[in-house]
């Protein structure tokens, strides 16, 4: 990579991070939450879903805001506003004022992905390879909330690990606006010749499994740290149940951050449908071994499954950028965040219904329900490459 596509690659992982960090406070604490405010884990389901559907839903508008007024911008604005909204969750005195601050904090976090990956996609040669540096930097956000998170909720309350990661937000928005990185010129896209034209039918298929990879994103994360915190059987020190179920849940999503580079290295070297099919089968069972299994076993299903989840996403991000025109990168993220986490939004009321009724274990076989939808249509994906009319690509 030359200087230039380093300092995009380096301030989007950033951004990535922040970005998931601070959305996944809620679900590192979602214990706590209900305790305090005695409410049953449906209805804070339904507020998680609620918070996710609005952020898949700014992703629409934000592509085309990344392809008419620069990538950087809406990035930053992104961090800034969700991490004044986290302040508001912070202060909440109930359900209601924190389910506000949740949907405002989804809105304006939902700008990120169309401006993060339309400014790599197009910004970067080796795709693959950014991208899963990129999402090695996302991982890395979503494992250290359940933590960080977690810790300041044992240790002082659930409040401030909202305070902590808005603080952290807003200081980054801050200096990231006034930065010097790079991005192509929006105008200088929009008229120039795309290298290939937008192959409608394996895009479409795409979607399907960005669509199946959200939900079961939310879910995961979402649940994680509850179904580890009740099942792990493990008791450190005397900590409350939710530092245990954070700690651990931050051990088993460190391994997405060596599943994504690797995925990007192998995305540059692999004929990426060839990556993909194999990378979605191995989910299914590691999911159904989360469900049926307790103490160390469940701890090491929750890191392989984490591994081959996320080592399939920089191929499948690849994969949607090499089906659609180079100009309309902004609007094809848009449309992709748009499934990814508008369907992903349904994992959280799902979820909170299915851990309500038979216990949290069995959300996890839901999720291995979505990761097979992903492996049949990773398939058609693979056949129109291998016997359709586009092989090469």
């Amino acid at each position: 990579m030359t200087a230039a596509e380093r300092r995009i690659v380096g301030f989007t992982s950033v951004a990535h991070g922040l970005n998931h960090a601070v959305e996944l406070v809620y679900g590192a604490v979602l214990f706590v939450i209900a305790v305090e405010f005695d409410v049953r884990l449906a209805l804070l389901g339904a507020v998680a879903n609620a918070s996710a559907l609005a952020y898949a839903v700014m992703a629409l508008p934000a592509g085309p805001a990344a392809d008419r007024l620069g990538s950087k911008r809406m990035v930053s604005i992104s961090m800034g506003g969700a991490g004044a909204t986290a302040l508001l969750a912070a202060a909440s005195p109930n359900v209601t004022v924190l389910a506000i601050a949740l949907v405002i904090m989804g809105l304006l976090g939902g700008l990120y992905h169309p401006a993060g990956l339309s400014l790599i996609t197009r910004g970067v040669r080796q795709r693959a390879r950014a991208l899963g540096i990129h999402g090695a930097g996302g991982n890395i956000g979503t494992a250290l909330a359940p933590l960080i998170a977690g810790g300041l909720a044992g240790i002082w309350s659930w409040r401030a690990s909202f305070v902590f990661f808005a603080i952290i937000a807003i200081t980054v928005a801050a200096v990231t606006y006034r930065s010097t990185v790079g991005e192509p010129d929006p105008d200088a896209v929009r008229s120039s010749n795309p290298s290939s034209p937008t192959l409608l039918v394996p895009l479409a298929l795409m979607f399907v499994i960005n669509a199946g990879f959200g939900f079961i994103f939310r879910g995961l994360t979402t649940f994680l740290p509850l179904h580890l915190s009740t099942n792990l059987g493990f008791e450190i020190g005397g900590f409350e149940p939710v530092v245990v179920g954070g700690a651990f849940a931050t051990f088993a999503l460190l391994f997405g951050v060596a599943g994504q580079y690797l995925g990007g290295e192998l995305g540059e070297r692999v004929r990426r449908h060839r990556l993909l099919l194999p990378l979605a089968t191995l989910t299914i069972p590691a999911l159904l071994l989360m469900a049926a299994s307790t103490g160390w076993l469940l701890l090491a299903a929750a890191a392989i499954f984490v591994f081959f989840n996320f080592m399939a996403q920089p191929t499948a991000v690849a994969m949607i950028s090499d089906f659609a025109a180079e100009q309309s990168h902004g609007r094809v993220y848009g449309l992709t965040s748009l499934t990814g986490f508008g369907i992903g939004s349904f994992a959280g009321i799902s979820g909170g219904l299915i851990a309500d009724s038979t216990g949290v274990e069995w959300v996890f076989v839901m999720l291995a329900g979505a990761a097979l939808v992903i492996t049949v249509t990773a398939a058609a994906v693979f056949a129109w490459q291998e016997f359709g009319r586009t092989p090469d690509r």
